[in-house]
């Protein structure tokens, strides 16, 4: 896949305001146990991905979508909960 960007939050908010596919995320947790939600039309658009993560702060978690990513035809928008940080490659 061409024309790849990528994103790192560190809080709560919007990975790209418009489509786009995740391809990829990559996290740091925390030393509580988390979550990450993406949905799909902002904050309170449809959840289109949940994960818990354990806790562990040198914990990290490489997560591959298939070939395509996963599709958000609004915009991402990423609720993080215990997340020291999560980086998306998307386009």
């Amino acid at each position: 896949m061409y024309g790849l960007k990528s994103k790192t939050l560190t809080s709560t908010g919007s990975v790209v305001s418009g489509p786009t596919r995740i391809v990829k995320l990559y996290l740091v947790g925390a030393a509580s146990a988390g979550s990450v939600v993406l949905k799909d039309g902002g904050s309170g658009g449809t959840a289109k991905f949940e994960m818990a993560t354990p806790a562990g702060a040198t914990l990290t978690q490489n997560i591959d979508f298939n070939d395509e990513g996963m599709r958000f035809e609004t915009d991402c928008h990423a609720t993080l909960t215990n997340i020291t940080s999560i980086t998306f490659l998307h386009g």
